[in-house]
């Protein structure tokens, strides 16, 4: 078996969210003359999270809003540390998370491109060559060459896609970015997606949609509480939510 990508171990990540007293004057008063204590109330968004994440899975995590998932992600980008634990990432991570945090919106799609080459070392040469796929991708039209703030959330999730995927990184990180795109760009970005598969990329993809869960991914991960409350073959792990969801509905 192959070493992992990614490789959690005990991961824990703690938010502490201050009350609302603390944010208006009176409950500073109070708290100053300590009629009123004010103390933050801590928030585990994960808690004990262990993975390994191999080369060739495409993992889809699953679960109900609030469950962990994008924060999960994150820890992954190694966008945010952990509390707790360790993330060991061994490869290059290409995040399709907010989608235009790694834009500039007054440069346009073109000049993004360099941009993000720039920012992943990535040589301008090799770029320029992989320009015209990039631009035929996103199937932006003249839009390719107009600043990205004009762009729809649609339009932007189309270059986003199609610059994380060009070439080819070790692991891909998508949080609900395919669900954005109309029916012609999942279309596309499906075999995009099955392209990376097929050249061993590790896709760990956080979506709502449970049928794309089962069509693309080999494996599955259902998060809830912050907590991995299962892990294994999609159709498994699907059943398991949807029964937790019926059980919460009763």
């Amino acid at each position: 078996m192959s070493a992992p990508l990614l490789s959690l171990r005990d991961v824990g990540l703690r938010y502490q969210l201050v009350q609302d007293d603390a944010r208006t004057m009176k409950g500073r008063v109070l708290s100053a003359l300590s009629i009123r204590p004010t103390k933050p109330v801590e928030f585990w968004a994960l808690n004990g999270v262990s993975l390994d994440l191999r080369k060739g899975e495409v993992v889809g995590i699953i679960g109900p809003n609030g469950a962990g998932k994008s924060t999960l992600l994150k820890l992954m980008a190694r966008i945010l540390e952990p509390t707790l634990g360790t993330v060991a990432v061994n490869g290059e991570v290409r995040p399709i998370l907010d989608i235009l945090s790694t834009m500039n919106g007054t440069l346009t799609g073109r000049q993004n491109a360099f941009l993000y080459a720039a920012i992943h070392r990535i040589p301008r040469e090799r770029m320029a060559e992989a320009l015209p796929k990039i631009e035929d991708f996103t199937g932006l039209g003249p839009f390719f060459d107009v600043p990205v703030k004009t762009y729809s959330s649609g339009m932007a999730t189309r270059l986003s896609f199609a610059l994380a995927t060009q070439f080819e990184p070790d692991i891909v990180l998508i949080d609900e970015v395919l669900a954005v795109g109309d029916e012609s760009f999942a279309r596309k970005s499906y075999f995009r997606m099955r392209k990376l598969i097929d050249s061993g990329s590790l896709v760990v993809l956080v979506t709502h949609s449970l049928g794309q869960v089962e069509q693309l991914c080999n494996r599955a991960i259902l998060l809830s509480g912050g907590k991995v409350r299962a892990d294994g073959m999609p159709r498994d792990v699907i059943a398991a939510y949807q029964d937790s969801l019926r059980v919460g509905a009763a």
